[in-house]
């Protein structure tokens, strides 16, 4: 199988390694040899490790280490379920909106194509949780006849204008696998956009060389398709030299680079936001999304409130020059899709549980156009959220005002 060798043979995978090269809590010691000996995805490129301190008493560090360091609430609620992640975890139904192997398709005219289903590093909250089998895990890459069959879908189908590459991180493959893949989607007409889903850039940005760059932009063809790449930039602590350097590669080469944002509660205090949104434009990275955390179990460590997206939004984004402040706020909805939060008529409240938890039906973006049913989530207690940021030392009084966004 092709495979990116270095990432491959460099990245952590297991408790004592990555002590050896950052220090850890007790709790993180033992989660994590928890979550390895249970055979959960875990790995932590040597770059990312980096960008940890050593002083976790501090806690600056804390969104780097939320990212890939498990809770104990994930590793359990995982390995709870053992070999049937693909039922417990799918939240986003993608088994029910795949038309064929490798292809999920919730829009019109976008198609999802997943080639290669593993990353060098494995993010706790991914939307994939369910069906990657751990970092660089071998037969990742799909069959040369599935990936074919995929493409001729698409092909058969003029409407879609839009191809989404992701996975797993594409950018994990050979150069010469990717390009074999982007060839295929290139020669399909009416394929106006190839769009490319990876954290490469935060997570190994050397791997974005001149050499890479330079393919992704020779499937440029102006007036007639454009190639994006649309990464997940989570905190201040990820823009780096390394990380401007390889967005600056693909920008050069006429590729635009959009972030989406996973708004986590590890990085929803006060003016998080707004101070990577301000920092990312300087590195010619636009903001796309601000993705709500997913109302799945085993990331309910992650979840902020619905209220604490529209506040941050409201009064702090909206502080930013319009080219800063150009995400949207969206919550990803299983087997439909994106709602956006910012537009009041997509969901209603329908109910307060006693604990204080918000109970919404969000509409499907097709209404009045199709019949589709809604979906009905229970979000966080915001009680139970402004608790957790006084715990790290932030003054409640100071989202005194989130009890009025709905």
């Amino acid at each position: 199988m092709e495979r990116l060798a270095l990432a491959d043979k460099n990245i952590i995978t297991d408790a004592d390694r990555l002590a050896s090269v950052v220090r850890l809590t007790e709790e993180e010691h033992r989660t994590v040899k928890k979550a390895v000996k249970q055979r959960l995805p875990f790995g932590i490129t040597p770059y990312y490790a980096s960008l940890m301190d050593n002083d976790f008493e501090r806690g600056g560090d804390r969104a780097i280490r939320a990212q890939v360091i498990p809770t104990p609430t994930y590793v359990e609620q995982m390995a709870a379920h053992g070999k049937n992640r693909a039922h417990a975890f799918d939240f986003m139904l993608e088994a029910d909106t795949s038309p064929i192997d490798l292809i999920t398709r919730r829009y019109p005219a976008v198609a999802i194509l997943k080639p290669f289903n593993t990353c060098p590093q494995i993010c706790v909250y991914c939307q994939r949780n369910w069906e990657i089998a751990d970092a660089m895990a071998p037969k990742a890459m799909a069959e040369r006849r599935q990936i074919e069959n995929a493409c001729l879908w698409i092909k058969n189908h003029p409407a879609i204008k839009e191809v989404l590459i992701t996975g797993g991180d594409p950018l994990a493959m050979t150069d010469r696998s990717l390009e074999r893949i982007l060839e295929k989607i290139a020669a399909i007409d009416h394929v106006e956009m190839i769009r490319i889903g990876s954290r490469v850039p935060v997570t190994m940005p050397m791997r974005i060389t001149p050499g890479l760059a330079a393919l992704l932009g020779r499937f440029r063809n102006p007036g007639k398709r454009e190639v994006a790449l649309v990464t997940h930039i989570e905190h201040v602590y990820e823009v780096t030299p390394q990380l401007v350097s390889a967005v600056d590669l693909l920008k050069r080469q006429g590729i635009s680079v959009y972030n989406q944002h996973v708004f986590t509660f590890f990085v929803s205090r006060r003016f998080e936001a707004a101070a990577l949104r301000r920092l990312i434009r300087t590195c010619g990275v636009d903001s796309y999304y601000t993705f709500a955390p997913k109302g799945k179990e085993e990331t309910a460590d992650y979840r902020v409130p619905v209220a604490r997206i529209l506040q941050e939004q409201k009064e702090e984004n909206r502080l930013l020059p319009g080219t800063r402040r150009t995400d949207e706020p969206v919550y990803n909805v299983p087997g439909l899709g994106k709602n956006y939060l910012r537009a009041y008529q997509h969901r209603d409240l329908i109910s307060i549980l006693p604990d204080g938890s918000r109970v919404y039906e969000f509409h499907p973006w097709e209404k009045n156009i199709v019949e589709r049913s809604a979906y009905v989530g229970t979000d966080v207690p915001i009680l139970t959220y402004l608790s957790r940021l006084e715990e790290m030392g932030e003054s409640p009084e100071d989202y005194s005002s989130i009890w009025y966004y709905f």
